[in-house]
C-alpha cells in the first residue's frame, strides 16, 4: 500500500485499504465517508472527575485509574455537563508519515453534544501523529470525551458521534491556489443562485480562507435560528425523525432590527448567507473568524465532505452551512451579514470513490436550507 503517491487528505478508497491492511483496526467499511471514517462507541464508559490529557508515554487507561468517578451504564442517559469517557471500537496502527484529525459529526454538533478524541500517548485532543510516540508509526487505542451541554443524551453501542480524517502531508491550499480553485469551480453562490465574485468573498494574499457571514434575514416571520432549551427531556441519539423541535429548542424569528443577542453560555443554531460548494477533489473545514472579533465559538462540527453543495458533476449551486454558536465571555450582539467564520480548503490525494449526497451515504443535510436541526427531529 502506497499512501505517498500524492500529498493530501486521504480519500474513501484509501481508507478502505487502511482497514484491510490493519492500519485501522476494528472499523466497519460501512462507516467510510468520502474523506473520513465515522468512529464507533462501545459499551465501556466512565464518568470522570474532570478533563484530562495523557502525557507522553501515558495511556488513557492510566488516566482513568486516577480520574474516574464511576463506570457508566449506557442504558441510562448521560447527564447534562457530565464528563464521560467512552472507548471507541477502532484502534490505529498508522504507518510512517500518516497523521489524523478528528471532529464532531454534524448530528452531534447540532444537539450541543461536545466530543473530543483522546488517544494513547497523545497530549492533545483530536490530533494523532507518530511523533507523539517517538516512533515512525503510531499504535494506540481511541477514546471519546463526551459532554452533553444542553440535553440529557442516551447513547447506544454502535453510535457514531465523531469522524477521523487522515493525511499524508500538507494538504491546505495556499491563497494563490484557493484563488485559482475559486475561479475554476465558483465555490460560493448567493441565495438567488448567482456565483459570488472573488472580491465579494474577500480572498486576500496570504490568507487562504473564504469568509462566511450570518443570515438573520431569511424572510419576514421566518425562522432564522434556534436556541437550545435547558430541559430534562432525554434525546436518544439513535432515533431519527422522532422528536419535535419545541421539546428541545425555541425558534428565533427574523429580528426586526437585524440583530440578535447571543446570551452567554447559551447554544444557538443559525445559518450562513453564502451557499458553499466543495468539489469532489477537495474537503473543507470551518475555522474561527478572528478571536479579536468576539469570544464565541462558531462551530462544533466544522468539516464538509467532498461533494457538499456541489454534487458529483457540479450540478448543485451550493448549500448554506449551519452555524453552531456559543458565546463565552459576555452577551454578544451579532448583526445580519456580520462575518462569523472562515472556510479553509484541503486538497485530496485523489478523487474519492464516494461523494457527499449520494443516496448510498444517507446524507441528511445535502439539501438543507436555513438553520436545519439535526436528523433526530421531525422536519
Amino acid at each position: 500500500m502506497n499512501l505517498k503517491e500524492k500529498i493530501g487528505a486521504i480519500p474513501s478508497q484509501k481508507i478502505r485499504e487502511m482497514i484491510k491492511t490493519g492500519h485501522i483496526k476494528g472499523a466497519d467499511e460501512k462507516n467510510i465517508q468520502p474523506a473520513s471514517l465515522d468512529l464507533t462507541v462501545t459499551d465501556e464508559a466512565y464518568q470522570m472527575k474532570g478533563t484530562f490529557l495523557p502525557r507522553l508515554g501515558e495511556t488513557i487507561r492510566d488516566i482513568i485509574k486516577r480520574g474516574v468517578i464511576c463506570s457508566v451504564d449506557l442504558t441510562q442517559p448521560l447527564q447534562r455537563d457530565g464528563i464521560y469517557w467512552i472507548k471507541l471500537k477502532e484502534e490505529l496502527n498508522l504507518p510512517k508519515d500518516i497523521y489524523a484529525f478528528s471532529s464532531n459529526k454534524s448530528s452531534t454538533g447540532r444537539i450541543n453534544l461536545q466530543t473530543r478524541l483522546l488517544s494513547d500517548y497523545v497530549p492533545r485532543f483530536d490530533r494523532i501523529h507518530p511523533r507523539y510516540q517517538n516512533s515512525d508509526s503510531y499504535q494506540g487505542s481511541l477514546w471519546l470525551e463526551v459532554i452533553p451541554r444542553s440535553f440529557l443524551v442516551k447513547l447506544n453501542p454502535g453510535d457514531n458521534l465523531n469522524q477521523l480524517r487522515f493525511f499524508n502531508g500538507q494538504s491546505r491550499l495556499s491563497s494563490d491556489e484557493l484563488k485559482n480553485i475559486y475561479s475554476k469551480y465558483q465555490l460560493f453562490f448567493n441565495e438567488d443562485g448567482y456565483s459570488m465574485s472573488e472580491e465579494e468573498v474577500r480572498i486576500r494574499d496570504g490568507d487562504a480562507t473564504l469568509i462566511m457571514t450570518v443570515n438573520l434575514n431569511i424572510g419576514e416571520e421566518e425562522i432564522v435560528g434556534y436556541k437550545a432549551i435547558h430541559s430534562n427531556n432525554v434525546l436518544e441519539y439513535q432515533r431519527e425523525g422522532y422528536y419535535s423541535a419545541e421539546e428541545f429548542f425555541e425558534p428565533i424569528f427574523t429580528p426586526k432590527d437585524g440583530q440578535l443577542v447571543l446570551k452567554r453560555g447559551e447554544f444557538y443554531l443559525l445559518s450562513a448567507k453564502e451557499f458553499i460548494r466543495v468539489p469532489p477533489s477537495f474537503a473543507t473545514e470551518m475555522v474561527a473568524y478572528d478571536i479579536s472579533s468576539g469570544e464565541f465559538r462558531t462551530h462544533y462540527a466544522g468539516f464538509f465532505d467532498p461533494g457538499f453543495g456541489y454534487g458529483k458533476e457540479g450540478e448543485v449551486k451550493g448549500t448554506p452551512a449551519v452555524l453552531e454558536l456559543r458565546s463565552f465571555d459576555n452577551d454578544f450582539i451579532i448583526r445580519n451579514g456580520q462575518p462569523i467564520c472562515k472556510m479553509v480548503y484541503d486538497r485530496l490525494s485523489e478523487i474519492p470513490d464516494l461523494v457527499y449526497g449520494q443516496d448510498s451515504l444517507g446524507s441528511h443535510y445535502a439539501a438543507q436550507r436555513g438553520p436545519r436541526l439535526s436528523k433526530h427531529f421531525r422536519v
